[in-house]
């Protein structure tokens, strides 16, 4: 027994051993990638490109269900956005709500004939809206699909080549759009999809959609995963883009080049990680056309959101969340560790399956044996020092370089209370937080293996709790 214990720990501290010093050397390409960009990058004058349309037009697709909470800040947000031309797409998903009645109201929304080419299968559109108030905005209220059905719908309503797809709880920056689009203006031919960061909204003041003051949460289980995002964004996907292996454009803020995305057929259908399934099938296209070409990430540029406050509604989503990359990988299995997707298929797809599906387990099985040998003092005390330097020590590391990064990249000055909280922070993550995590990543494995696919719906508190409304 004292054996099973012993390899049961060390097997795991060794497997997270690799692992960080994966993420250590991702990081490293993330500052390397971020120096050279600094060095190289040529200033990009915005009131000359708005002067001349520089820019090419954009639409922005919001799908909604069930989002009255948010949706009239979502779409204030997005109507007093900095870009020259963009049309705004709203799509109700059959809410059993008031999402569409309060657009309806507050946007002073009309019906009508809108003709539309029908390039993606979709449920049933039934009504068309363009608002009198804003000639930008359009909304679409068409029979319940889900999400990644409701994102299809826009795509065939838009008349723009570009399209960005955010969440109906998501705020974008003043200038986000702009600085999202740099790629495809510096890299037409290549560039077919770039993400942007997602932060926080909890704890932000707001006006009309604007930020007003972005405060740390009072929320400790919102505060905790400020330290996740920021590993996340700042670390492992400025990293993976840089040598074209990123698999993930959040939901929340993406842009995309919509003929690309049509010759894929849009995103999955009932799909429980829609965005994670449409950059492979994207990958995935662009390997068998041979093709160079280019899934990138622009760090500088920021969205928020709101994050799950409360247990149950965190539960949900990361179960969704653990599920839906499950989906993601085996429909694309024949991806995994075949060299005629190159980087992605070496790298990427195995990579995200050892570092999201093997290490719950694993890190349960260590806990259990750490638990069985001191208890019956099997386990000798220097083993569970090694465990935890290679398993949170490390980990710890790589959250604190990954907020100092954050603070360099959005060159924001934020008070030194504000970097404490945060380092204390990722301490704190280890010791309940990081274990919750594992308990919903194994739940998500064992629904995913019973097929219990179901999308659960997000409570929103909305922005005006602790904001300016």
């Amino acid at each position: 027994m004292i054996h099973i214990a012993l390899y049961a720990v060390i097997i795991t501290a060794l497997f997270f051993f690799v692992l960080n010093t994966i993420y250590l050397f991702i990081l490293a390409i993330a500052i390397f990638s971020i120096n050279k960009k600094k060095r190289l990058q040529f200033p990009f004058d915005t009131q000359q490109a708005f002067r001349y349309r520089l820019l090419p037009p954009v639409t922005i697709i919001l799908p909604a269900y069930n989002e009255e909470k948010t949706i009239v800040q979502s779409v204030r947000s997005l109507l007093s956005i900095r870009y020259p031309e963009y049309e705004l797409i709203v799509v109700n998903d059959g809410s059993k709500d008031k999402t569409l009645e309060l657009l309806k109201k507050v946007f002073n929304l009309k019906k009508t004939d809108y003709v539309f080419r029908k390039s993606i299968e979709t449920e049933e559109v039934r009504d068309i809206y363009i608002s009198d108030s804003f000639k930008s905005l359009i909304v679409i209220d068409k029979k319940n699909g889900g999400k990644a059905d409701a994102l299809n719908s826009g795509i065939n309503v838009s008349k723009y080549p570009y399209f960005c797809a955010i969440d109906a709880d998501t705020v974008l920056g003043e200038d986000a759009l702009v600085k999202l689009i740099h790629p495809f203006i510096d890299d037409p031919e290549r560039t077919i999809a770039v993400g942007g960061v997602v932060k926080a909204a909890n704890g932000c003041q707001f006006h009309h959609g604007r930020l007003l003051d972005e405060s740390l949460p009072r929320n400790l289980l919102v505060l905790l995963q400020m330290i996740e995002y920021a590993r996340s964004f700042f670390m492992g996907r400025i990293g993976l883009a840089a040598i074209n292996s990123l698999l993930i454009i959040s939901g929340a803020f993406g842009l995309f080049k919509k003929d690309e995305v049509i010759k894929v057929k849009g995103y999955k259908k009932r799909s429980l990680g829609e965005d994670m399934m449409l950059v492979m099938k994207l990958h995935k296209l662009k390997r068998k056309e041979k093709k160079k070409y280019r899934i990138t990430f622009v760090p500088d540029t920021v969205s928020w959101t709101e994050m799950p406050s409360k247990l149950r509604i965190l539960k949900k989503q990361r179960v969704r969340w653990q599920m839906g990359l499950l989906e993601s990988i085996f429909d694309n299995i024949d991806m995994f560790f075949n060299p005629k997707y190159g980087i992605i298929g070496i790298f990427s797809v195995p990579f995200y399956f050892f570092s999201e599906v093997i290490p719950p387990f694993l890190e349960l099985l260590s806990y259990i044996a750490i638990i069985f040998g001191l208890v019956y003092r099997l386990l000798p005390i220097s083993y569970i020092y090694y465990f935890i330097t290679v398993t949170w020590i490390y980990s710890i590391a790589n959250s604190l370089i990954a907020i100092l990064l954050e603070h360099y990249i959005l060159s924001s000055s934020p008070r030194f209370k504000h970097i404490a909280i945060k380092f204390i922070s990722s301490f704190i993550e280890n010791f309940f937080y990081r274990q919750l995590n594992i308990f919903y990543k194994i739940v998500g494995v064992f629904k995913y293996i019973a097929k219990k696919r179901e999308w659960g719906e997000m409570e929103r508190q909305g922005f005006n709790k602790g904001s300016r409304k």
